[in-house]
């Protein structure tokens, strides 16, 4: 039997840290978030009868890890399940179903969001909509959708872009002062 848990709870949307001190000062909002979620510790990936499916629970769909580790264990296909139920009539759902669409573009695969109660779709690889059912709607969907093996530059580069670009992004306005020092003395 595979098993997947939850990698990131997410802080102040998941559980509270340091609850007691927040309570003081925000009780009615702390109060909003009733349970204390705990990280786990399984990859995100499961194999389906020979199909390696890539995992993602509510807000791990923001952790680029999570997405990746998913991708490099294999997974031809994300699915990304949420019930959103904690979040009812905010735009918390409408926020997780675009990241699903960045991450099929990001990973070149096709993604599966399903939500209890917030609007699920099939995404194909490029980000059209396949098939889809809007928010409160019960119902079912038999979508085929492609399978993709392999990793895009997303994955393989990772993490190390962003800090790239800020790297870069920090030298450059170090060598736009040295250079405007320059030409004013």
């Amino acid at each position: 039997m595979q098993y997947h848990d939850k990698t990131n709870p997410v802080p102040f949307g998941e559980y509270v840290p340091d609850r007691w001190f927040y309570a003081m000062i925000v009780p009615d909002l702390v109060g909003l978030i009733g349970r204390e979620y705990t990280q786990g510790s399984n990859p995100p990936y499961v194999d389906i009868d020979g199909v390696g499916v890539g995992l993602a629970i509510c807000f791990d769909v923001i952790y680029d890890d999570v997405i990746h580790e998913g991708a490099r264990e294999g997974a031809e296909v994300y699915m990304f399940q949420t019930n959103n139920a904690d979040f009812r009539n905010t735009d918390e759902n409408l926020q997780q179903l675009a990241f699903a669409r960045m991450r099929a573009i990001e990973t070149g695969r096709s993604v599966v969001n399903i939500s209890t109660v917030g609007t699920s779709q099939v995404i194909a690889p490029d980000g059209a909509t396949i098939d889809s059912l809007p928010a409160d709607e019960a119902g079912a969907m038999l979508t085929e959708v492609p399978l993709r093996t392999g990793l895009t530059p997303s994955v393989v580069i990772g993490g190390s872009l962003g800090m790239t670009i800020a790297i870069l992004s920090i030298v450059g306005l170090i060598a736009s002062g040295v250079i405007a020092g320059r030409r004013r003395t």
